[in-house]
């Protein structure tokens, strides 16, 4: 009886785990790679990713919305989940994209900010992504230092991330 209770409690634990992630690279270039898979929770996406300096640049697309989502995060910022911080997005010499970032934590503990880009945008959004050479980010109001970062290899990348988005339909 004993051994029946421990071997029940043991199924129960692990029937209550989480469900991992399960994510698979695609394709890389440059510093960059494009990714697609579930969320912990077992909900389809396709991203594409960059990290160097202990910086992150991810999009992610998550099957049923009707937004793309980018994640920004540093391992030197300090900010509290749901706060705001007003941003510009410019890729060379391109019209800014304005937003509001939303204050999170990446599983490391790592510090981010969350914003979404209206999937009626995404092909224009995609276009300057792939065709330009350096994104440049500034957090208006803010003592955080501006971002610069190279696109070299969003082109190649971007076609399987989209790839990717048309194959969760």
């Amino acid at each position: 009886m004993r051994l029946e209770m421990f071997a029940g409690a043991a199924l129960l634990c692990f029937l209550a785990q989480p469900v991992l992630a399960d994510t698979h690279v695609l394709a890389r270039a440059g510093g960059w790679q494009a990714f697609g898979g579930t969320t912990n929770s077992g909900r389809p996406l396709c991203g594409m990713s960059s990290s160097s300096g202990g910086r992150y640049f991810g999009l992610k697309y998550f099957s049923g919305n009707k937004t793309l989502t980018i994640q920004l995060g540093s391992s030197k910022w300090r900010i509290e989940n749901g706060a705001k911080q007003k941003l510009t997005m410019q890729f060379d010499r391109e019209t800014p994209w304005n937003a509001t970032g939303t204050g999170m934590h990446f599983n490391d503990g790592d510090a981010g900010l969350e914003y979404d880009i209206n999937r009626n945008q995404l092909d224009q959004f995609m276009r300057e992504f792939r065709s330009s050479s350096q994104i440049n980010i500034l957090f208006l109001g803010s003592t955080a230092a501006a971002w610069n970062g190279s696109l070299s290899g969003t082109g190649s990348i971007s076609d399987s991330f989209m790839r990717c988005i048309r194959e969760l339909k």
